[in-house]
């Protein structure tokens, strides 16, 4: 260092500083890992794509750079230089330097919201390379820090190391996006060739399975119609399905490898797909024999474009089925209506399940539909006889879910009287319209990827509950195009006609909503509107009384996250 030399007693004295300013790194250290978690929670939720964590970082600059926790260090920096000119003691800057700290902490909003980050061996592979990646950087941007100011002012070492600590953590937390971001890249070839060799066994697995596979694919409903058709089956088979929410290949893969056993009659597998080719993949690796189609709707067009897509998206499934095989369709939806006559021009089997009196051709059909806050009830008819069905799911689209489940079950080999046994005994699928009683409290929990005739028609149940305030809790529709805001506005009028009080969830992501709302004349006072989810629970203890029914539909991705 140039300039006076340092006497002993300073030395000594610097080092003892330098000890309490490393203490100063813990808070800015916290708020660094936290930032780059968040982050990679984020890429986790994108599916590890590169480009779709690009979009989203772009659409959140906001959050991603924290204007304000940036100016804070950069006044921390230019404090700590000032009190190395003025030549004061190191301890003014530790001060300085730790309360910026503490309150950056104290201020710090994680973007692990309505979930958490899932520790998988993919996910401590970018962990550590971006914890690698961000070590380097902080460690040549505190080396280079420390080395200019030594060549510009006289300080002691303590305070120049603390100065290039600072400047160094402030540098690597600003960069943090672009950090995740290179090192997911930098993993891409590594985990194609894992991906690769898991493929291979997963593959190698079913072609040794000596059960069957009912895949199930849907813009809505799959989820529901797995649950239903593996409990109908297991009133005679052993059955395995995959765990509620693996839906994507990686997941299913990963459950062929570790979990399916020979001794299952039957797979009952869920495949979804944000992108044309994703179900073909799988159906490669499963190689079903019966595929139920449930919906083609506008859940994610955001991510597909067109409805043209998504439906052909899903007919990947039908399109993957043997020459033996049955595709199961729901006739009372128009896009699997077509897709059903494009089968059967094919040359496939085809059987179609619905409700109505209509002249159609219904393998499963459903009659006389009653509805109530506690179940349905309704006729089936099929050419193995006519029997009555009862249930304790809720909807008239639950319904549906019953039928093209009882259609896979009869042709699978179990009697109509044991389906309408199992059907009596369903329980709703986790968060699918489940009901819930808390402290004399009914909630109605219907958050799993809403849709938007999914969600009206949770508004009709909860319409079919008496007693107190009726209180829906929504983020509103999302992934949804050039449409979603149009859909947003529909739904606000639909609850307007059911709702006491409407709890909104995103405030910029709900405007089209409360447009809705306030069309229909609903009162303004009654719309309360948080920022995140976590913010709800503060809302709702002002309006909720005993006897309430609340309505949670649809989460709002973290994603989709809004910061003031």
């Amino acid at each position: 260092m140039s300039g006076q030399p340092v006497r002993r007693s300073d030395t000594v004295l610097g080092f003892s500083l330098a000890g309490r300013a490393v203490t100063g790194l813990l808070p800015y250290m916290a708020v660094v890992v936290a930032r780059h978690l968040d982050l990679i929670y984020i890429t986790q939720l994108e599916r590890y794509n590169t480009a779709r964590l690009r979009g989203w970082i772009a659409r959140h600059w906001g959050i991603v750079l924290d204007g304000r926790g940036a100016l804070v260090q950069v006044a921390v920096l230019g404090a700590g230089i000032l009190l190395a000119w003025l030549r004061l003691p190191a301890i003014a800057f530790y001060i300085v330097w730790l309360s910026a700290g503490l309150w950056l902490r104290a201020r710090w909003s994680s973007l692990q919201v309505s979930q958490r980050l899932q520790w998988t061996p993919r996910t401590v592979r970018l962990a550590t390379v971006a914890c690698i990646l961000g070590v380097a950087a902080t460690l040549v941007t505190s080396w280079l820090t420390a080395a200019v100011l030594s060549r510009l002012i006289v300080a002691p070492r303590a305070l120049l190391v603390g100065i290039g600590l600072a400047a160094g953590l402030f540098v690597v937390s600003e960069i943090a996006a672009s950090t995740v971001l290179v090192a997911n890249l930098s993993l891409t070839p590594w985990e194609r060739a894992i991906n690769q060799r898991f493929y291979a066994q997963a593959t190698a697995r079913m072609r040794r399975y000596p059960g069957e596979v009912v895949g199930i694919t849907g813009s809505y409903g799959k989820t529901t119609t797995k649950f239903i058709t593996a409990a109908l089956l297991e009133r005679r088979y052993s059955v395995f399905k995959t765990p509620d929410g693996v839906n994507t290949t990686m997941g299913i893969v990963r459950v062929v490898r570790e979990a399916l056993r020979d001794e299952h009659r039957f797979f009952v597998v869920e495949v979804a797909a944000y992108g044309p080719g994703e179900i073909r993949e799988m159906c490669e690796i499963l190689r079903p024999r019966l595929g139920i189609l449930t919906a083609i709707g506008v859940q994610h067009l955001e991510r597909f474009g067109t409805l043209e897509r998504i439906a052909e998206a899903k007919y990947e499934l039908i399109d993957s089925l043997p020459p033996d095989g049955l595709a199961i369709i729901n006739a009372d939806d128009p896009g699997c209506l077509r897709l059903a006559e494009r089968a059967r021009r094919e040359g496939r089997r085809v059987l179609l399940y619905g409700i109505g009196e209509d002249e159609r051709a219904l393998g499963v059909r459903g009659k006389d539909i009653k509805l109530s806050s506690k179940g349905s009830a309704f006729r089936v008819e099929t050419e193995h006889g006519v029997v009555m069905f009862e249930t304790r799911l809720l909807g008239s689209w639950n319904i549906a879910n019953v039928l093209g489940a009882t259609a896979a079950a009869l042709e699978c080999g179990v009697s109509l009287e044991e389906i309408a046994d199992g059907v009596r005994a369903l329980t709703p699928a986790p968060k699918r319209l489940e009901v819930r009683e808390e402290g004399g409290v009914i909630k109605l929990i219907d958050v799993a990827n809403a849709n938007p005739l999914g969600a009206r028609m949770a508004l009709e149940v909860l319409g079919q509950f008496e007693g107190g305030s009726k209180i829906l809790i929504t983020p509103g529709l999302v992934e949804l195009g050039q449409i979603e805001a149009d859909e947003n506005r529909r739904l606000g009028r639909a609850a307007a006609a059911v709702c006491d009080y409407v709890v909104l969830v995103g405030p910029q992501q709900t405007q089209p909503l409360r447009e809705g709302l306030r069309e229909a004349g609903f009162a303004g006072s009654r719309v309360l509107v948080a920022r995140h989810a976590g913010e709800v629970a503060d809302y709702l203890k002002a309006i909720v009384h005993e006897g309430d029914v609340l309505l949670y539909e649809n989460r709002l991705p973290d994603t989709y996250l809004e910061f003031a």
